[in-house]
């Protein structure tokens, strides 16, 4: 019978998942934070040898990078499918876009967690996820404002429509506080959200 020898088990040395692998590091950054996750956590919690993301990103900040960029291209895609199938229309289009983005940003709520860390202070990072992101905002801002000029949704300003739309995407990704006001933790709710928001929206 051979005998291990002393020390930690090795990591499993198999080659992840790409999805799996960037789920699992979105989720880390998402519950502790870009500055309180280690490089030796994230490894851990990716289930991979201690120096994985030095031998395969390089540093923390290109694995968060990765991360980043992959669940963006996901939740892009989806609205981007919804956005080109919509209606000529520009009020039923925009609908469709509040619509599909709520359905989409349920199935990543951690990207939202992320954001919303990010969002309250100034860095690179905060830089990098507005480059990312900013191709999709600005597909809908041309459309947001000739309703506006039309009279057709309220006159407010696109900042303002921003966050408006955007910001109760973070229900999502807070189970905890939201099971405190009886929210079931198999809530389907983006729908309900997405009616509410767009009840207060259009004139």
């Amino acid at each position: 019978m051979t005998r291990r020898g002393p020390g930690r088990p090795k990591r499993e040395t198999r080659t992840p998942d790409h999805t799996e692998l960037m789920r699992k590091g979105l989720r880390a950054f998402a519950d502790l934070g870009y500055e309180a996750v280690s490089v030796r956590e994230l490894n851990d919690r990716l289930g991979m040898g201690h120096t994985f993301i030095h031998d395969r990103y390089g540093s923390k900040d290109a694995f968060w990078r990765a991360v980043v960029a992959h669940e963006v291209e996901n939740l892009s895609a989806e609205l981007t499918a919804a956005l080109t199938a919509g209606p000529a229309d520009d009020l039923e289009w925009l609908m469709n876009g509040v619509r599909a983005f709520h359905r989409a940003s349920a199935h990543y709520p951690h990207l939202n967690q992320v954001i919303d860390y990010e969002a309250a202070r100034e860095s690179d990072r905060l830089d990098h996820l507005y480059t990312v992101t900013e191709p999709l905002t600005e597909t809908i801002r041309p459309v947001f404002d000739r309703l506006v000029a039309a009279g057709r949704i309220r006159d407010i300003p696109w900042h303002v429509f921003h966050f408006v739309i955007t910001k109760p995407a973070l229900l999502y990704g807070q189970a905890p506080w939201a099971r405190r006001f009886g929210r079931p933790d198999d809530a389907d709710d983006s729908a309900a959200i997405a009616e509410t928001l767009l009840h207060g929206l259009v004139t």
